[in-house]
């Protein structure tokens, strides 16, 4: 979070989303459009990674955002 890959992360889902509107015939957002993962390989040795507090392993980030917050920043960023 201090090195604002959340921030990081929403972004390129807005402009997935956009891709995926402008190139997939009949797109819907809940149908087409899926999470966030993000690999941080020197996080990652293997299988002796230790599981974080969150349950994951270390170096792995996966988050599925709320639709609504996607398409606000979508709409934001339009303006």
């Amino acid at each position: 979070a201090a090195d604002h890959y959340v921030l990081q992360a929403l972004l390129y889902q807005v402009a997935l989303h956009r891709y995926l509107r402008w190139r997939v015939r009949d797109y819907l957002p809940e149908r087409h459009l899926g999470g966030i993962a993000y690999l941080f390989v020197r996080g990652l040795v293997g299988p002796d990674t230790p599981i974080g507090d969150s349950g994951e392993p270390y170096g792995l980030f996966t988050w599925n955002p709320p639709l609504s917050l996607i398409l606000a920043i979508d709409e934001e960023l339009s303006h």
